[in-house]
């Protein structure tokens, strides 16, 4: 998680408002098709009634896209949504805002694509010919934002999500509804995301702020995210079901006391920067909504460009992972800080049942596969008997079956454990 200069994006975002305004009327514009028989339409702005975007045209992101309080978003399957390119006060990037849904329902046959616009794939088409795995941080990411609980600091039961100047109340998150819902997200597909909106600050491929577990998100993948593939920010939302491919950062990265289950998932990346991990998982923030747990389980980590380490679990990180294959890391997992380190102890932080690669990690060496701490050659034993197996993928890892058909890693043969 980076932070964000709330007067850069002032201007970032005031740069975004000056393209809102040369658009026509409810923020959308119609511009000659890029293929033939496809209509493209430009949409920047607020969307503040209920709207449909149809399959057989392309959506154009310009600037910052925010379905407001009240609206509802549809977006049929097989639609493809393209963002224009740029970064700083030339981002793009579409918002759900608290009170707000997205009814994005694609399917195995039909996913909803959000893309760049250097990209020319076409409606009916999975995968388009121009960008590469490679071809990252060409436009924002997919910000949806809800009224669940969350942990941002002492006293605060609010947030303000990263990305999104404080001015602007369409970005605040958190709440006490637990059960809160955002809508559904379902067989989508966000690709060359992560553009840099300031200095060291990208925004993810999906980021989730405070949404409630009343949200349907399944089947999901991130395609070359300069930045993390996805970041949930407190709340109580489940996923199932997620790809990532070739990440910069993070493959998953939780914070502020994330309270749901994300079960089959398939993290696959050849290196890139930052931390460089599978997961990145912190705790509360503060002493406001401290209880949150989250639940990961039955999943891939892969790595195929250099050691890296497939788990950094620091910062009162507390939750239970169970059943990750993980495979090309030099480092299975490092607890960092003593508060991470106190929940391990006290079983608030819990690993099982996980199997590794015994080429990449042969030997249980101090802070390979120990939490940080240990001193002993039977720590270390102890630790890797109790916690993981080193095996070929028997009992944990993901059923990649499903993301064939759909995604683009299974496509370009990438998701396999």
């Amino acid at each position: 998680m980076k932070h964000v200069f709330n007067l850069i994006l002032f201007f970032i975002f005031t740069g975004s408002l000056i393209v809102l305004t040369s658009c026509e009327e409810d923020g959308v514009s119609i511009v000659p098709p890029n293929n033939p028989g496809t209509e493209t339409v430009v949409v920047s702005g607020y969307i503040s009634q209920n709207t449909t975007w149809t399959a057989d045209k392309i959506y154009e992101l310009s600037g910052y896209v925010v379905v407001d309080s009240g609206a509802t978003l549809t977006i049929e399957a097989g639609t493809i949504v393209k963002a224009r390119t740029g970064s700083g006060a030339a981002s793009s990037a579409l918002v759900v805002a608290r009170n707000a849904m997205i009814n994005a329902q694609g399917s195995a046959s039909a996913p909803i694509v959000f893309t760049s616009v250097l990209d020319n794939i076409q409606p009916g088409e999975v995968v388009g010919s121009s960008l590469s795995v490679e071809d990252a941080g060409l436009w924002g990411g997919v910000i949806i934002l809800g009224n669940a609980p969350v942990s941002t600091g002492s006293g605060d039961t609010e947030g303000q999500i990263e990305g999104i100047a404080s001015e602007y109340l369409f970005g605040r998150y958190g709440g006490n509804d637990a059960a809160d819902n955002s809508g559904i997200f379902s067989y989508v597909s966000i690709r060359h995301n992560g553009t840099e909106i300031a200095p060291d600050s990208e925004i993810q491929g999906l980021t989730t702020g405070g949404v409630g577990s009343g949200t349907q998100i399944d089947h999901i993948e991130i395609v070359a995210s300069d930045d993390d593939g996805v970041e949930f920010f407190g709340g109580t939302h489940d996923i199932s079901h997620l790809l990532v491919v070739n990440q910069a950062d993070d493959g998953i990265d939780l914070d502020q006391s994330y309270a749901g289950t994300i079960s089959n998932f398939f993290v696959t990346h050849t290196g890139g920067k930052g931390s460089n991990a599978g997961f990145e998982f912190d705790g509360p923030e503060g002493s406001t909504y401290t209880a949150g747990k989250y639940t990961v389980q039955n999943g891939t980590l892969k790595n195929t460009g250099g050691p890296g380490r497939a788990m950094t679990l620091k910062s009162s990180s507390q939750g239970d992972i169970s059943g990750v294959w993980v495979t090309g890391y030099g480092e299975f997992v490092t607890v960092e800080g003593s508060s991470a380190n106190a929940n391990f102890a006290a079983g608030e932080l819990t690993i099982s049942g996980c199997e590794f690669n015994s080429a990449d990690i042969t030997d249980l060496s101090m802070g390979a596969i120990v939490p940080e701490g240990a001193d002993s050659v039977a720590s270390i034993s102890s630790f890797a008997s109790a916690n993981a197996t080193a095996a070929a993928p028997s009992n944990a890892g993901a059923a990649t079956s499903e993301f064939d058909g759909w995604t683009w890693g299974a496509s370009a043969g990438l998701v396999e454990n």
